[in-house]
């Protein structure tokens, strides 16, 4: 803004303060949680789940990952089980994993990722998303 010489009045009123402060605050929460001790003792109670072997262990990070990211969105998912990683036999190949996992699971729901929720309120003035029905704006002000 200092190189381009622009007022930065106009440009802050640009800035997406809810988003900021929702982004802030799903941080704090998540680290919150993590010094509960809650996501270690749920790993503790899932550890037999993801089973001993190499591929096993991958597939079910997998599936508990997609699982896990359109629950709670893929953020504070990767933020939580991330802590698990080391755990794994092969923690190399596990942050692969994860790392896949929560990418393509964000996709398959608006909050599997923050980025699908910014996307949505962002054309809420041209479509209209709800759970069942997706109408553009056009249809809106007709009904």
């Amino acid at each position: 803004m200092v190189l381009a010489r622009r007022d930065t009045h106009e440009v802050l009123k640009l800035v997406d303060w809810h988003l900021l402060v929702c982004f802030s605050a799903l941080f704090v929460v998540v680290d919150g949680l993590s010094e509960t001790g809650l996501p270690d003792a749920i790993y503790r109670h899932l550890q037999p789940m993801f089973g001993a072997h190499v591929t096993t262990q991958a597939w079910n990070l997998t599936w508990f990952s997609v699982a896990g990211s359109n629950i709670f969105s893929n953020v504070p998912f990767v933020l939580v089980a991330g802590k698990w990683i080391a755990r794994f036999a092969e923690p190399l190949l596990m942050w692969k994993v994860l790392a896949l996992a929560t990418t393509f699971a964000g996709n398959l729901t608006i909050i599997g990722s923050v980025a699908n929720m910014i996307v949505v309120e962002s054309a809420r003035e041209h479509i209209q998303v709800g759970f069942w029905v997706t109408r553009d704006a056009a249809s809106r002000s007709r009904s």
